[in-house]
């Protein structure tokens, strides 16, 4: 049903965009940052790795692929990967593929994935404001272990 592929420049540099358009608007809603700071905020986190980042943790840019489509590519997952644990940085389905089974069906095969890298538990963070996103994660066996919290300093 999904497959996960490791991304090529192409597929990364739409990704790209994609990202900072959405973190940036998760920034504006749970910090209040201006759009436009929100946007200067996310295009560093991006720009800081690249595909092939080799001084820091190893991070993994996926593209979701439903092989019988036309337009393969459904999605994105951002893996930043340490030793025998993995962080889920970014997963994306395009809304088309969203709340049809694909968002699971690419979680299960990150696992697979993982295993056979020798990761054996993975982590991510859920924005509060995204119950949908919350509610497939613990249907496929994340649980709550704390929560983020934010204060701006004056």
């Amino acid at each position: 049903m999904v497959m996960l592929q490791d991304m090529t420049e192409v597929e990364f540099d739409l990704y790209r965009l994609i990202f900072i358009n959405e973190y940036a608007s998760d920034l504006a809603d749970s910090r209040k940052y201006s759009i436009e700071e929100a946007q200067e905020r996310a295009a560093k986190v991006i720009d800081a790795v690249s595909l092939q980042s080799a001084d820091k943790p190893e991070n993994r840019f996926f593209s979701i692929l439903r092989s019988d489509t036309e337009k393969p590519v459904i999605g994105y997952l951002w893996i930043e990967i340490t030793k025998k644990s993995a962080w889920i940085l970014d997963f994306w389905l395009l809304p088309d593929w969203r709340m049809r089974g694909f968002g699971r069906a690419a979680l299960e095969e990150m696992e697979v994935t993982l295993a056979r890298m020798g990761v054996n538990e993975v982590g991510l963070r859920v924005a509060p404001n995204n119950p949908a996103a919350k509610a497939l994660y613990e249907k496929v066996g994340f649980r709550i272990t704390g929560f983020n919290m934010h204060r701006a300093l004056s």
